[in-house]
């Protein structure tokens, strides 16, 4: 399909933050454009909408969809989604109404100084105000299209960011305003991932006034969601809602996990971090609310919080009809289930599930203060992500985001889409290695996950480009463009520098693009270009430079055992007897970081070591998932020991992996196309007695339950596709 060509894009006036843009916190009313219009008879009815920003769209007073936060954030230089809605139950013969409220989105940032130094509005491929462009298509022919002839006003909304919340006015009488109208120039594609949706609202577990008459509502858990809010008010009254995902000692809402970009923080070196002109001295998620006379009722349009605690001034207790969060989060369908019967792994799985739906809404995001697509969290949590949901569509527009983002040299970015963060890249506009892997890592999990053999021939020219580029330089220099194994517990007084392992998980990176542009030819039944061959001579090399006498590898860490191990540097079983002696000989503690630990989890396993990887999960002491999850969160932190850490951060959410291969037994194999093989090895657990587990694959449903009876025995039985290759490892 493609639009009308009488289709432009259509807006409200540009609108002027002045030379420095500290105007953009000001207020500047959102724009709402509106469109009267005849139909005749009609059998079938299709929206065509494409989005700079944010948009919610009404058509005879009623949305055309149920999706949230409608407007893929990509790089629209190259490319812009449309989505396609079937309308025919609400376009009515006769007169009809069509209304588009935008919102800023992505494509109208603030110019917050995320970190102190990154400012969207700089870095950013375009950015600009907010528009639509409309195709209505009634039984084949265009019966309406954004053109001059609609009309825009302004909106209630007089502020909304995506990180800083909306400021509404409830008893505004907009004024209208002239329509800007573009030609398009844009490429468009049909939208690839699923919409975000409003999910089962979550009720406050309580609501209490303070000593300052101000309110405290705990929802009890941490969702990232929109509020909906009722309350009785006078007209000019000013109700404001601030939103935190902890409290501190006192009970007193702590906004420091989720401050945007950092904005506000005291960091070690004693200064606090700024946000540019204009910005406030914290950048709290806030709501502001100008109210009108009598009930009012308040629900957010562009903005989802991350938070468990609200803390509302302007109103009394009593004034307070209602207040819930509605947990909003792109779409994705459930394929992966695990029951355990034990309180602790249940909630293990839940707080998993719960963070990692939490932060993808269109993007795959690592916390609420930055809401970026980085790619070392993609690798540390594919094989969790794509066992727990339907990834494929999401996989898709994520490897698209890199690519377009490709520089001329062919390295990708540390983000997808790119924001112009590159900490330790290989130049400007690439990121660190193990975050540019990313891109061929992503493409080969859709091939193994999905079968998405279309996926690898799209992409390989791309990858090419990318794994030549990298091995074109001297190992020795670009295994320092590395962040190492991030997130180690052994880093945990600063956990953006002295990770361990850098130079030798360096070294591994470079020999893993090898290794991953040989599975690309031999994919696609390509002559062989050398690349096997190279990451062989890597190996050797890596072997030559790091291998130690006890049969470690670089400085002896637990990350350094198990990168070799992923490399066949040595006897697999002898390098996981050695990682499960390690970790016991550290207190139990898995010290490596995201990408080490993924590895950890499925090599232990393999191996025969899963009574270790449970002794880790259920360890009592901090550092621990039990002390992470102490205060009722019923979401994963960041670090598990630090300052700076996030509350609802899926980073380390990767042992989801283990509950599925582990307990449940079902493992993808590494060879599977599209899942036509799994391995099937459980890990009958003493702390449980009774496992049920299933995945769903593109060939059907395969699930797996295990029961010891009173006697100590085990029964395990599974049912799997009759066309999907099963093997059966005994314990």
């Amino acid at each position: 399909m493609s639009f009308c060509n009488e289709a432009q894009w259509i807006s409200g006036p540009a609108y002027d933050y002045g030379a420095d843009d500290a105007g953009y916190y000001q207020n500047h009313p959102n724009h709402v454009l509106v469109r009267s219009f005849d139909v005749g008879q009609h059998e079938s009815a299709l929206m065509h909408v494409a989005v700079l920003g944010y948009a919610r769209v009404l058509l005879n007073g009623m949305p055309v969809s149920d999706a949230e936060l409608l407007g893929d954030w990509t790089n629209p230089t190259k490319v812009v989604y449309y989505d396609t809605f079937d309308v025919a139950g609400l376009l009515r013969e006769g007169e009809n109404e069509l209304v588009v409220e935008l919102g800023n989105g992505w494509y109208n940032p603030s110019p917050l100084t995320m970190f102190g130094k990154y400012n969207l509005r700089e870095r950013l491929a375009e950015v600009g105000t907010p528009s639509v462009l409309v195709d209505l298509v009634a039984d084949g022919a265009s019966v309406l299209v954004s053109d001059d002839a609609w009309e825009c006003r302004e909106g209630r909304l007089l502020f909304n960011n995506v990180y800083l919340g909306e400021t509404c006015d409830l008893a505004r009488t907009p004024c209208k305003l002239p329509v800007v109208c573009h030609r398009n120039q844009r490429g468009l594609e049909p939208a690839v991932v699923e919409r975000c949706a409003r999910f089962e609202s979550v009720e406050p577990a309580s609501v209490r006034a303070l000593a300052d008459g101000s309110l405290l509502v705990d929802f009890g858990v941490l969702n990232t969601g929109m509020v909906e809010l009722a309350f009785v008010a006078h007209e000019g009254n000013e109700v404001v809602v601030r939103y935190a995902e902890e409290v501190d000692e006192d009970g007193m809402p702590s906004y420091a996990s989720s401050f945007a970009g950092l904005v506000g923080q005291r960091v070690p070196e004693g200064f606090v971090i700024p946000g540019g002109p204009g910005a406030p001295e914290q950048a709290i998620q806030t709501d502001r609310i100008l109210c009108a006379e009598g009930i009012n009722h308040f629900a957010n349009t562009f903005t989802a919080h991350s938070c468990r605690y609200a803390h509302i001034t302007g109103i009394a207790q009593d004034d307070l009809q209602a207040i819930s969060l509605v947990p909003v989060h792109t779409n994705l369908i459930a394929t992966g289930t695990v029951q355990t019967g034990d309180a602790f792994f249940d909630q293990l799985v839940d707080a998993a599930v719960r963070t990692k739906l939490n932060n993808v809404h269109g993007v795959w995001e690592d916390c609420a203060r930055e809401r970026l697509g980085y790619g070392g969290d993609m690798i540390a949590l594919a094989a969790s992500n794509l066992m727990a949901f339907d990834c494929e569509r999401l996989v898709r527009k994520t490897v698209r985001d890199f690519r377009n983002d490709q520089t001329a040299a062919g390295g990708v970015p540390e983000t997808a889409p790119f924001v112009g963060i590159g900490s330790n890249g290989t130049a400007p506009g690439e990121g660190p290695l193990l975050w540019q892997l990313a891109y061929p890592h992503l493409v080969l999990r859709a091939y193994q996950f999905y079968g998405a053999r279309d996926l690898v021939e799209s992409e390989w020219p791309y990858v090419k480009r990318l794994v030549d580029y990298l091995l074109g330089w001297d190992p020795i220099e670009l295994a320092q463009h590395c962040l190492g194994d991030h997130g180690s517990v052994q880093t945990s007084e600063n956990f953006k520098s002295g990770t361990p392992d850098k130079e030798f998980v360096g070294w591994c990176t470079i020999a893993r693009f090898a290794r991953a542009a040989a599975r690309f030819e031999a994919i696609l039944g390509l002559p062989s270009s050398g690349y096997a061959t190279r990451y062989d001579e890597l190996r050797k090399q890596i072997r030559e430079r790091f291998e130690r006498e006890d049969s470690t590898y670089g400085d002896g860490t637990q990350t350094g055992i198990a990168f070799a191990a992923d490399l066949g540097l040595g006897d697999e079983n002898q390098l996981a007897a050695l990682l499960a002696k390690k970790i016991e000989e550290e207190g139990g503690v898995l010290a490596t970081g995201i990408f080490g630990t993924t590895i950890a989890f499925d090599l232990l396993h393999r191996t025969g070591h899963s009574d270790v990887v449970e002794r880790w999960l259920t360890r009592e002491e901090a550092p621990s998932f039990k002390a992470m999850l102490a205060s009722g969160n019923g979401a994963l932190a960041e670090q598990f020991e630090t300052f700076l850490s996030s509350y609802n951060h899926a980073m380390f959410s990767s042992y989801l992996q283990w509950f599925y291969q582990g307990l449940g037994g079902i493992r993808v194999a590494d060879d599977a196309v599209g899942c036509d093989h799994v391995e099937i090895r459980p890990f009958f657990s003493e702390a449980t007695d009774h496992v049920v587990c299933s995945f769903a694959t593109r060939l059907g449903t395969i699930r797996t339950e295990w029961t010891r009876d009173a006697n100590g025995k085990v029964s395990f039985a599974y049912d799997a596709p009759a066309n999907m290759r099963i093997d059966v490892y005994k314990k």
